[in-house]
């Protein structure tokens, strides 16, 4: 135990499964000092595709044991919900509620900060997690594992957040500096690394191209907007681009799959 509590990219890990999951990680026990998400950043995508892995894993065993592929998908896509908190579709939801109302920046966060749903987070969850099973039963019906699907789908929401992390500031109204610093060069690269290899190996290249295009615009869009709206970017906003961008990623290599017009 010793020897994990002197090492900081073990420390980095269990830092990013307590920020992004419910896995109990007795954090005392390893280190003295507070998580440094930061420096942990590097190891989001990682944890994305251990998320991906567990869920995953329990919707193939659902289909080799004869469920239907939408049932299959249903309960791994409900098991990754439980495992996270739905930490992404919260995000989403006061999101959508409070970029889709007006006023000014004060009363945008407020209406995010409430733990109430509205309308607009209502329809956006429903929309959202609609777009999220049907892309991903349609990959695999075309012969994907929901291992390997669920896998880059998380781990590319969550290199969208480092990336939107990267090209925008928090807004002043947000505790997001406090959790979530800049994120070192270094880091962004480390991550990007773990993501793009799998993805060399499971899916298409002009595929996999069209996704980072997809969500590319997705960055840059909905960090603008929350700019123009909430002077930065905040946590809720980063769980909404996260949540979207899992879609948007997955969604390109489906429309640039074999056998799909």
């Amino acid at each position: 135990m010793e020897r994990f509590r002197k090492n900081e990219y073990v420390l980095d890990i269990l830092a990013s499964i307590m920020f992004f999951t419910r896995i109990p990680v007795t954090w005392s026990k390893f280190s003295d000092e507070t998580p440094d998400l930061a420096r942990a950043s590097w190891a989001f995508t990682l944890v994305g595709f251990t998320i991906g892995l567990l869920s995953g894993l329990i919707g193939d065993i659902f289909l080799i044991l004869g469920l239907t592929p939408l049932l299959s998908c249903i309960i791994a896509v409900a098991f990754s919900i439980f495992i996270t908190g739905a930490l992404h579709e919260d995000g989403l939801a006061d999101a959508a509620d409070g970029l889709g109302g007006e006023g000014s920046s004060e009363k945008i966060t407020e209406i995010m900060n409430d733990s109430r749903l509205g309308t607009y987070g209502v329809i956006a969850l429903l929309f959202g997690l609609s777009m999220r099973i049907g892309v991903i039963i349609s990959l695999v019906e075309l012969g994907y594992s929901l291992v390997a699907v669920l896998s880059i789908g998380f781990a590319s929401g969550k290199l969208a957040i480092l990336y939107t992390r990267a090209f925008f500031n928090p807004s002043d109204l947000a505790n997001l500096g406090n959790s979530l610093g800049s994120i070192p060069t270094k880091n962004l690269v480390i991550a990007t690394a773990i993501w793009g290899i799998p993805i060399l190996i499971f899916f298409p290249i002009l595929g996999s191209l069209l996704g980072v295009v997809f969500v590319s615009f997705l960055i840059y869009f909905g960090g603008l907007k929350s700019e123009q709206k909430l002077g930065g970017i905040t946590g809720d906003i980063l769980g909404a681009i996260a949540f979207l961008g899992e879609i948007m990623f997955l969604l390109a290599v489906l429309l640039l799959a074999p056998g799909v017009v």
